[in-house]
């Protein structure tokens, strides 16, 4: 997606433009002010289909999957057809229409839904339809992609009875907020150029997975002094670097919880603080100073220009909420990540 004379040709055009007054270029890294967001642009429009594919599966530039969101094949010979356990219509529900893209419509039908994509410009994308079965079988409900959408690795999803979910299946696990976990996993680091180094990562778990409620744990890139940890968005536009951080819908769903749920994510800093986690931001050389966290999406209007991050400096005292926003990718501010796992609702 990114070839070397293109990055080198895009950041050249780029830098040979004049910004407009919502995307100021900032000069220092330590003069950046969190609350002034000089260098974000307000995200006004959404691409349905990036938004739907970032929901089910991460791929990469030639549509090959990375790792998996939600939902899993049962059937090798059709790796295309997802499955994940439901207890009821209603939680299949309220998960499609969490694939609904902000600003997007899912028009209601006898039966379900018919969702027809669009790009940010409002241009066709292709459709998908969802809708209730009720054959007395194990699927609940089914969302089915027509013909000619180009949703990479996906053709169809089905949301299977819980109770008969099959035995020979992964089990979905249970997970209860508030509850840490350490786990090896990969460490985005950019010393020497950047690798996965693996170590003890913690996730902590801001929402459990029950009451129809998808299980959400998050690791907070600590803003330490260490830059190799946090750089510039630069650093981070690369498809090898993006396809480990969160979608746009796993970033919503941080998001809500964030603006919905001010004090669960206030227990998870505190939690994290009292055990010995920098995830709070922090001050002095080499630190960020902010809760800005670049995602795996880039801007469709600006094309590789711009990347999208999640903006969480809000402290809330002034009502203002946490938003999804663009970063100009030659800012010259350091931006932190997050790593997000997302687990089946267990009834």
């Amino acid at each position: 997606m990114k070839k070397s004379l293109f990055y080198l040709f895009m950041l050249m055009a780029v830098a040979a433009m004049p910004l407009t007054s919502c995307e100021k270029d900032p000069q220092k890294d330590e003069e950046h002010d969190s609350k002034s967001d000089s260098d974000l642009t307000e995200v006004t429009a959404y691409n349905s289909l990036s938004w739907l594919q970032g929901a089910l599966v991460v791929v990469n530039e030639k549509g090959e999957i990375i790792r998996r969101v939600y939902g899993e094949p049962l059937d090798e010979s059709q790796p295309d057809v997802l499955s994940a356990p439901v207890g009821s219509y209603a939680t299949a529900e309220k998960i499609f229409l969490s694939w609904v893209a902000p600003g997007k419509t899912a028009t209601k039908v006898d039966g379900g839904y018919d969702y027809n994509l669009t790009d940010a410009e409002g241009k066709a994308q292709g459709s998908v339809s969802f809708r209730s079965v009720e054959d007395g079988g194990r699927v609940i409900a089914r969302m089915t992609v027509a013909e000619g959408t180009e949703l990479a690795e996906v053709s169809e999803v089905n949301f299977i009875d819980s109770k008969l979910w099959p035995e020979n299946a992964a089990p979905w696990e249970t997970v209860k907020e508030g509850d840490v976990l350490h786990t090896w996993d990969g460490i985005l680091t950019w010393e020497d150029g950047f690798f996965i180094k693996t170590g003890r990562v913690a996730y902590y778990t801001l929402q459990g997975n029950t009451d129809g409620k998808v299980g959400i744990q998050v690791h907070l890139c600590p803003d330490e002094n260490d830059s190799n940890l946090h750089p510039k968005p630069t650093k981070y536009w690369n498809d090898a670097v993006l396809q480990y951080l969160p979608s746009e819908w796993e970033a919503q769903q941080v998001l809500d919880i964030f603006n919905n749920n001010r004090a669960a994510w206030d227990k998870m800093m505190e939690t994290m603080a009292s055990m010995g986690y920098n995830w709070y931001p922090q001050e002095g050389s080499g630190t960020t100073g902010n809760a800005e966290f670049i995602i795996n999406c880039e801007s469709d209007w600006h094309k590789a220009s711009y990347l999208y991050c999640l903006d969480l400096d809000d402290d809330d005292s002034d009502g203002i909420k946490g938003s999804i926003r663009a970063v100009n990718v030659l800012s010259l501010y350091k931006y932190r990540y997050m790593r997000v796992k997302v687990y089946n609702p267990v009834n």
